[in-house]
């Protein structure tokens, strides 16, 4: 059975994953060649999908709505 997080967690997590975010597109913006774009994208993507299931979590554990 996997864990559920409390709501102080997903809180947390969530800002992490806001601020990851960020410095992603920064790098992806700055990056100096193509394959250091397309990695920073690539995590971005991947990323996007972990917010995705995090959403749907905390919506299903806590009625939680994360934005």
């Amino acid at each position: 059975m996997p864990a559920r997080l409390i709501v102080g967690e997903y809180n947390v997590l969530w800002e992490a994953l806001r601020h990851y975010e960020q410095h992603l597109l920064g790098v992806a913006a700055n990056a100096a060649d193509e394959d250091a774009q397309l990695d920073a994208d690539d995590r971005l993507l991947k990323l996007n999908s972990i917010r995705t299931v995090m959403q749907v979590a905390a919506k299903e554990d806590w009625d939680l709505d994360l934005r």
